[in-house]
């Protein structure tokens, strides 16, 4: 019983100091001189991105055309009511 009580008391700790505890840590939002450095290297990989080009024979090959799908169709579900906030009304 006495086991129970302070694991019970360690876990509303764990929760208080976790969730519910305002954060002192203002700078979240704000950037970092770190994120800046990494900028010329990013600008260079997206300019090298647009040198990528893509072979359109793929689509045509045997063993492309070969695959096959496997998807589910999903079938169409009836619509819920026009107002779903709207006051239920009793049919007599």
């Amino acid at each position: 019983m006495l086991l129970g009580g302070l694991l019970f008391i360690g876990l509303l700790l764990y929760v208080y100091f976790n969730y519910f505890r305002g954060s002192s840590d203002t700078n979240l939002l704000t950037s970092s001189a770190d994120s800046s450095v990494a900028s010329p290297e990013l600008l260079a990989t997206l300019s090298s991105l647009h040198t990528i080009t893509l072979d359109a024979s793929l689509f045509t090959d045997e063993v492309f055309l070969s695959l096959t799908d496997f998807g589910v169709t999903i079938p169409p579900q009836n619509v819920g009511r026009r107002n779903p906030f709207a006051p239920l009304t009793t049919v007599k």
